[in-house]
């Protein structure tokens, strides 16, 4: 009792009960505690257990002390006998016995029953269903226990074919039960189910299924027949398009489908085995004729359906060659050949591509022949293919290698220049390979010195003595040609030497002579005048001499010497003087000018004024005036 929050220990006993303690007996069960039903190849586990024991001992044995045919396992209040795979050897009443201390010992007993019904019959039809032939159907019940309580039914829809049973079987183990019945199928069981039902019925024996049912359609083996193929889009696609082609026939069992195509050269070339044969983008070389071949492996039957696909689209330009080379030697004979694919079937057209219509060589054939080739023959080649997709281009050069032809030169300004000016000569030729150009000059022995390598010679500040006759060497290793140009250079008169005989002071009565030496070209004219005349006289040179005869105090003076061309002139000064006179005037004779010039170049000149001379003679005396009017 409590007082003061403390306990009263001397009245508590007032209110202290007496519990009484329970000690449980020993007992034991087997689990399951029922008859037990097992299948053959399952596993089944019994469990032994006690109660009121805190030591219990366990045993497991079979009635007829028959092996236990399982696996026990002990624990402290408990043991197992495990049987897996459970087998027909496990078909016995097990006994389980526990101890607990010396003197306590119990016992108790469990039937174990078999059976096997496992799996659902198997139908085997044999040999393969055709229709109007004899047929055998085979029914399996696999792993029957105990077969003595079997019945099969074979039935064709709902009519039964065929019952049989296995009552007087005394198999001791699972065993394939088997029921065979034969027949003859017509046309309309075709597509009917033949069933087997399998039972096992067993009585006072608790397991499912009892019943076991497989059905199975008669399919009668035929065909291949009414094979034909499909082209999708169609079975004249454009090129590129993608293109399918299905195989499609009626055949128990699905045939064998295989794919083959017929080659120009009449061989066949094997593709794919499938119903389908698919060409993701189509050329013009799959154009054919395509051969589906369906076959029935059982019913050993063929059947083949053929289509022509023909590939249509713009030419492709399959080849463009040139026979031997592209590369030959003049006079050799060529063929250019072109080749293309399309459908329809392209024109193709072979000419030069720098040609105009209706020039140089032409075909329409797909073969150009050119017979003994020349360099004119040579450049680009074209090959168009067209049809009504398309038009189509290809190009190809051909080269003809020949040697040096119409080799020319071309002077700038001119062959004819002044000195001091500056010439270009420029030689072309046409070769193949290019020739190379070389210039040679031809020295005043005759022989030719090579001087420059180069299409274009250039001469600056031309002298007198680069004039000449220059040639042009074209050449490669198929020949070479020559070209020759002369070179003239003009120069105005210069290195004028005049000589004056027998001195430019005489007596009257002698004869002066008046000579000169010059280098000019073109060859120069020369003319002499007199200054200080009332009338001016000019005369010319005759035969480059001027030669006074029988000279008079008039013939005094000063005389100019005009040496002229095209590019200059240069005069010179001549004073001559005539003192005294001979002792003999009687024979004075006329008058006469000469004047001798030698130039470095050949010049003709105009004839001396001959008959001056005579009338002159004749007359007895000459005046120089005189003489030069009657001349002009």
């Amino acid at each position: 009792m409590r007082r003061n929050g403390k306990i009263d220990i001397e009245n508590a006993a007032d209110f202290m009960y007496v519990l009484p303690i329970v000690v449980k007996a020993f007992e034991m069960e087997i689990i399951p505690a029922n008859r037990i039903v097992a299948q053959i190849g399952e596993t089944l586990m019994l469990t032994c257990n006690t109660t009121g024991c805190a030591s219990p001992r366990f045993s497991w044995r079979t009635q007829m002390d028959n092996p236990l045919g399982g696996t026990v396992n002990h624990s402290r209040t408990y043991s197992t006998l495990a049987m897996n795979p459970v087998s027909i050897l496990n078909s016995h009443d097990y006994l389980c016995t526990v101890f607990c201390g010396e003197k306590e010992k119990k016992e108790k007993s469990i039937k174990v029953e078999l059976y096997s019904f496992p799996s659902d019959p198997i139908i085997e039809i044999s040999p393969s269903l055709v229709a109007g032939e004899p047929v055998t159907v085979t029914c399996k019940i696999p792993d029957v226990y105990p077969s003595d309580h079997l019945e099969v039914i074979l039935k064709k829809e709902e009519h039964v074919l065929h019952e049989k049973n296995f009552f007087e079987d005394d198999s001791t183990n699972t065993e394939t039960k088997t029921v065979i019945y034969s027949f003859n199928p017509t046309a309309e069981d075709i597509g009917k189910e033949i069933t087997c039902v399998a039972k096992l019925l067993i009585t006072n024996m608790d397991f499912e299924p009892k019943e076991r049912v497989t059905s199975q359609k008669l399919n009668a083996k035929f065909g291949p027949q009414n094979t034909i193929i499909s082209a999708s889009p169609s079975n004249s696609p454009m090129e590129g398009e993608p293109l399918k082609l299905t195989c499609v026939t009626e055949s128990n069992p699905p045939p064998q489908i295989v794919w083959r195509k017929h080659l120009a050269d009449e061989s066949i070339q094997p593709l794919v085995e499938n119903n389908v044969l698919s060409i993701p983008h189509a050329r013009f070389t799959d154009s054919g004729l395509y051969i589906c071949e369906a076959i029935n492996l059982v019913t050993n039957k063929t059947e083949e359906a053929t289509v022509d696909i023909v590939i249509q689209g713009a030419p492709h330009i399959a080849e463009l060659s040139i026979e031997p080379s592209t590369i030959v030697q003049e006079g050799e004979n060529v063929s250019i050949q072109c080749s293309a694919e399309s459908n329809p079937p392209p024109k193709i057209i072979l000419r030069r591509k720098s040609d105009s219509a209706g020039m140089g060589p032409y075909s329409e054939g797909g073969i150009l022949l050119l017979p003994s080739v020349t360099f004119l023959n040579g450049g680009d080649y074209e090959c168009v293919a067209e049809n009504k997709f398309g038009k189509r281009k290809r190009e190809i050069t051909f080269n003809v290698e020949y040697g040096p032809k119409n080799t020319m030169i071309s002077v700038i300004p001119a062959t004819v220049v002044k000195e001091g000016e500056t010439v270009m000569m420029t030689c072309i030729s046409s070769g193949n390979p290019a020739p190379v150009i070389s210039w040679k000059k031809k020295a005043a022995t005759g022989e030719s010195e090579k001087i420059f390598q180069d299409a274009t010679l250039t001469i600056q500040n031309i002298k007198s003595h680069d004039l000449g006759l220059y040639e042009c060497e074209a050449y490669n290793q198929f020949g070479k040609e020559e070209k020759s140009v002369k070179l003239l250079v003009q120069v105005p008169p210069q290195n004028i030497t005049v000589l004056v005989y027998p001195s430019e002071n005489v007596k009257e009565g002698e004869n002066v002579t008046i000579t000169c030496s010059i280098y000019s070209n073109p060859p120069s004219q020369m003319v002499l005048k007199k200054v200080h005349q009332e009338k001016e006289i000019i005369l010319p040179s005759v035969n480059g001499t001027f030669i006074l005869y029988n000279v008079t105090k008039n013939d005094t003076g000063r005389y100019l010497l005009d040496v002229f061309n095209e590019v200059g002139n240069n005069v010179k000064v001549i004073d001559i003087a005539v003192v005294g006179r001979l002792e003999k005037p009687d024979q004075m004779i006329p008058l006469i000018i000469a004047f001798s010039c030698v130039t470095a170049v050949a010049v003709p000149v105009v004839a001396i004024l001959v008959y001056v001379s005579r009338r002159a003679k004749i007359n007895g005396s000459y005046s120089l005036v005189k003489a030069l009017r009657l001349k002009v």
